[in-house]
């Protein structure tokens, strides 16, 4: 880059010789000196690259250099420095010891044989700000298993805004801002960092930090030891049944010492503690899962994980959990007044094998509003949607507003305790087995009678023998996510009264006679074969 003034030096030369051409020889020695003050390059924080020009010797040079100063045209009075080479009528030279963030005035010079002093035309450059300059503590304070308090100070602030300044910390040495950190805000200041979320019985490097325009900059590094601590402890998922649940926990430290039990703890109060109900998982850390059996049904429960050393117990968090109730009943305005003690509740059929499952089909008047409970009573736990909107399918995500039923006719009301939808749709009920012609299912579907919307009517049977008789819909499905099986969803007619299997054992045979129909009525909840 300093040798591009080549082509304006060798101008000037040129423009030198054709005004001398006409002179003497010994005119040649008495021309003064010319100067320029060419070029400003390299400028940090404290010093820079000068140069200058020797447009014409003259009588002969005893010193090439620049001067320097806060004011315009400096002389060899103010700062100063002596180059040490020549090239081709170009030096540089390097002055350092510069004040962060100054603006500096500077011109070329030499110092004629005679003593007699020239200089460059004046020129300016400004230095850069300067990275700032952090202290540490040479100790932490208040050390406990998991928290720990370091003072720092930003000393200096390099003539730039501190935008960051806070302590950083890690496991291994030499942190960064790239490791844990605290954030202590802008300026120069001294700061107390509290150090949260620490592992007992660890060995800690830490660092204060400083930023501003020019970088981060770091303090010395420190270390300190975290004491001995109770243990780290998560709550994982939980699995209810009936009277059954799975619930998972993790031991992901062990505080620095021996875990002496670990396991879930529950209770129908929040926060449960070991002096409540637990089941033990043999093991230290690590993930681990418990069965927890005897539950009531229908019954909220919290649990928590955890584990036990020598410094006490620690906690997991909080985690809420229902089991499935045995019976559950639809509210609404098609019960006069919303009255659970009406008897014109309707109570839902349980999926057999499968306690998250309930079901009806039930006959519904044009935007009627629903509501579920496993109580007849509005004791808080009574359920809706969530206040969005039904899927393709028809379901709802569970939450606390009412249903709409949608059109006048009959509904299939199907509630999945599992994935907490409740699903409105059209009934889909098949017959089957050897009365219809085969056990394939999904094939002789019912349909509304020509005569009565309320009535739902089968295919014509081919043979005598027994009726058997399902329901399905696309939310009653396993805890796997996959149908179930007809025979869970099943319910017959019998002595006139559709029956259902529900929980309960195989329903008894419903003989029909070849080129019947099985007539549906479940505003009455009667069959009959015709």
């Amino acid at each position: 880059m300093k040798k591009n003034i080549f082509f304006r030096i060798t101008v000037l030369l040129f423009a030198s010789l054709f005004l001398i051409v006409g002179c003497d020889k010994d005119d040649l020695v008495k021309l003064d000196a010319e100067m320029a003050t060419w070029k400003k390059d390299g400028i940090t924080s404290t010093s820079a690259e000068l140069s200058g020009i020797v447009v014409a010797e003259g009588d002969g040079i005893a010193e090439y250099g620049v001067v320097w100063g806060v004011t315009a045209d400096p002389t060899t009075a103010d700062s100063k420095k002596i180059a040490d080479t020549v090239e081709n009528a170009v030096y540089w030279v390097t002055v350092d010891g510069l004040e962060h963030l100054t603006v500096y005035h500077y011109r070329a010079y030499v110092i004629m044989d005679n003593g007699t002093t020239m200089y460059g035309e004046d020129d300016v450059f400004t230095t850069l700000a300067h990275e700032p300059t952090v202290i540490i503590s040479n100790v932490a304070a208040n050390i406990t298993a998991i928290t720990a308090s370091i003072t720092g100070e930003v000393t200096y602030d390099g003539k730039a805004t501190i935008t960051a300044k806070g302590i950083c910390w890690s496991t291994e040495e030499n942190p960064t801002v790239e490791s844990s950190l605290t954030d202590e805000g802008e300026g120069m200041s001294e700061y107390t960092s509290a150090l949260t979320d620490l592992k007992a019985k660890t060995v800690y490097y830490a660092r204060a930090y400083a930023t501003n325009s020019i970088a981060t900059v770091y303090s010395p590094q420190i270390t300190f030891t975290t004491l001995i601590g109770i243990a780290s402890v998560e709550t994982g998922d939980v699995t209810a049944l009936s009277t059954t649940a799975k619930v998972a926990g993790n031991v992901t430290y062990d505080g620095g010492t021996a875990i002496t039990e670990r396991g879930i703890c529950f209770s129908t109060s929040e926060s449960p503690t070991i002096d409540n109900d637990k089941v033990t998982n043999a093991g230290t850390t690590g993930e681990f899962t418990v069965d927890i059996t005897g539950l009531e049904t229908s019954t909220t429960y919290y649990a928590r994980a955890y584990a036990i050393n020598s410094e006490g117990v620690a906690y997991g968090a909080n985690v809420a959990f229902s089991t499935y109730p045995t019976n559950l009943y639809i509210n609404g305005s098609f019960v006069p007044g919303w009255n659970w003690s009406d008897d014109a509740v309707l109570e839902m059929i349980p999926v057999h094998s499968n306690p998250h499952l309930f079901w009806r089909i039930a006959w519904f008047d044009a935007d009627s509003e629903l509501k579920f409970n496993s109580v007849r009573d509005w004791n808080g736990t009574e359920f809706g949607e969530s206040g969005g909107t039904a899927d393709a399918n028809g379901v709802w995500n569970k939450g606390g507003s009412n249903i709409p039923s949608g059109a006048e006719g009959y509904k299939m009301i199907v509630v999945n305790l599992f994935t907490n939808t409740i699903q409105i749709t059209d009934p889909v009920i098949y017959a089957q087995g050897s009365a219809f012609g085969n056990w394939n299912g999904g094939e002789f579907l019912f349909t509304p009678d020509a005569t009565d919307a309320k009535v739902l009517t089968s295919p014509a049977t081919v043979a005598d023998d027994n009726a058997r008789m399902y329901v399905t819909a696309t939310s009653l499905t396993n805890t796997e996510g996959n149908s179930v099986d007809w025979w869970q969803a099943e319910f017959s007619v019998l002595s006139g009264q559709i029956e259902y299997r529900g929980a309960g054992n195989d329903l008894a045979g419903a003989p029909i006679l070849t080129d019947q129909k099985v007539k549906l009525n479940f505003t009455t909840g009667t069959g009959v074969f015709e």
